[in-house]
């Protein structure tokens, strides 16, 4: 999925293309619509669904006030990405939340966010690994990655607070947030906060969610 600027234009960082592409998927951005034929359509053509970073959602998506530090939101963004999950989740396809993303599919699902966390805003380069994370055992990150502690990078100011129902814990942050999780009752959801797409050539960890993901689209 992508953001939509102020002249109209979808726009996606190319580093998630590339991470899909590496990974040997065929990676595609698709227009805003809230149309079901055409939601349908894309459900029946494409084999998985990324969910990006971007803009924070609507606290009136999840049934809170707008905290003052909430950042200006989308709401054609949020009414498609929102629609478009439901129909993905429901017709079993794949899908991968990051940033972003991981919030949305919490929502989606019923659950609620933190709208402002402090220190989880790197000032480094994207490309650098100084957030401790720590993945939970038996979780599926854990059987995807195949460790329990590792490093990423950190570019949000809002997180999961409540899980939604049938979401399991993947992994936490130092200070106690949760980093990742995946549904217990779906064949692949898997969301988590940070950034993968901008190290995946580095980190190993990285590299693989992406390859697990494109497995479960095969």
């Amino acid at each position: 999925m992508a953001s939509r600027n102020s002249d109209g234009q979808v726009c996606v960082n190319q580093a998630y293309l590339n991470a899909i592409w590496a990974s040997g998927g065929n990676p595609a951005v698709l227009p805003y619509t809230t149309d079901t034929a055409e939601l349908e359509e894309f459900c029946s053509f494409f084999d998985g669904f990324m969910f990006c970073g971007g803009e924070d959602i609507d606290p009136i998506r999840y049934g809170q006030r707008r905290h003052p530090e909430t950042k200006p939101t989308c709401p054609e963004r949020d009414d498609f990405e929102l629609a478009l999950f439901s129909i993905a989740f429901s017709t079993e396809k794949p899908i991968l939340g990051i940033c972003r993303g991981e919030q949305l599919i919490n929502i989606a699902l019923g659950g609620t966010l933190h709208q402002h966390i402090e220190g989880h805003r790197q000032e480094t380069p994207r490309e650098t690994t100084e957030h401790r994370i720590k993945v939970l055992e038996n979780s599926l990150l854990y059987r995807i990655i195949g460790e329990k502690d590792i490093y990423t990078n950190t570019f949000h100011h809002q997180c999961v607070d409540s899980l939604a129902d049938g979401l399991m814990c993947d992994a936490m942050s130092t200070d106690g947030y949760i980093e990742a999780y995946h549904h217990s009752r779906h064949k692949f959801c898997l969301a988590v906060q940070w950034h993968p797409e901008c190290f995946y050539k580095k980190a190993e960890s990285s590299s693989k969610i992406f390859k697990a993901f494109i497995a479960a689209c095969i």
